[in-house]
């Protein structure tokens, strides 16, 4: 994943998938170049609060709120009818 991130098309192979899409990063990792570009070309960002490289692992239950904040609001998105939850 790093050598495809490093010297392949990691990002248009990311960007072309055709579903919703989200990228998780820690709080210590805000200045990542790539956070615009990906924004931009609508993907949610979510920043986990007082994380670095492994939110996973330093903030566990943010980490896991935001991913079934996402799934919740991908369901939402489908079902034309539902209201969208709102946004952590």
């Amino acid at each position: 994943m790093v050598d495809l991130s490093d010297n392949g098309c990691f990002m248009e192979k990311f960007l072309a998938l055709p579903l919703p899409r989200m990228f998780m990063h820690g709080e210590r990792n805000r200045p990542l170049s790539c956070l615009p570009h990906l924004a931009a070309n609508g993907v949610e960002l979510a920043e986990i609060q007082h994380s670095g490289h492994f939110p996973m692992y330093s903030n566990a239950p943010e980490t896991w709120n935001r991913i079934a904040f996402f799934q919740r609001w991908v369901e939402a998105a489908a079902a034309p009818s539902a209201q969208e939850p709102a946004h952590p």
